[in-house]
């Protein structure tokens, strides 16, 4: 099945410290963009800073939507959350990446049944096995280092 949506964990997958997009990152969205991938925001802050900072980093035309944890009285591992945003960009289950950065994360959308790409640059033994695939940046989804 063709990839037809994807979720980024905010908190952990976008931006660097200093609130720029990480290394690959606009490209990567880019390409998913021309290939007609519908993308969606999770995070567990309010939405009006999330936007801001997507906003201000010049990534909110790639997004559809922000999914923010706090108007659902929820947390960014609680798997409605992750069922919700699905429906929201209209795409399979089955056809739907989450990308994050986080290891509670990770295991909350695995448990969930949820593909998952972890971002990380040392991730442990166990992390490495559970995710369905490791990345240290967006290059990597763009198969150049």
């Amino acid at each position: 099945m063709r990839l037809q949506g994807a979720i980024f964990d905010f908190d952990s997958t976008l931006l660097d410290r200093q609130g720029e997009p990480r290394v690959g990152l606009r490209e990567f969205l880019s390409l998913m963009k021309i290939e007609d991938v519908w993308m969606y925001l999770m995070t567990d802050q309010d939405r009006g800073p999330v936007q801001s900072a997507v906003e201000h980093a010049g990534l909110a035309g790639f997004f559809r939507g922000v999914m923010a944890a706090p108007e659902h009285h929820s947390t960014i591992t609680d798997e409605e959350l992750y069922e919700k945003t699905v429906r929201r960009l209209r795409t399979a289950r089955r056809a739907t990446v989450i990308f994050t950065g986080r290891e509670s994360v990770l295991r909350a959308a695995k448990a969930a049944d949820f593909q998952v790409v972890l971002v990380q640059d040392a991730p442990g033994e166990e992390a490495r096995a559970l995710a369905d695939q490791v990345i240290r940046d967006y290059r990597e989804m763009l198969h150049r280092e």
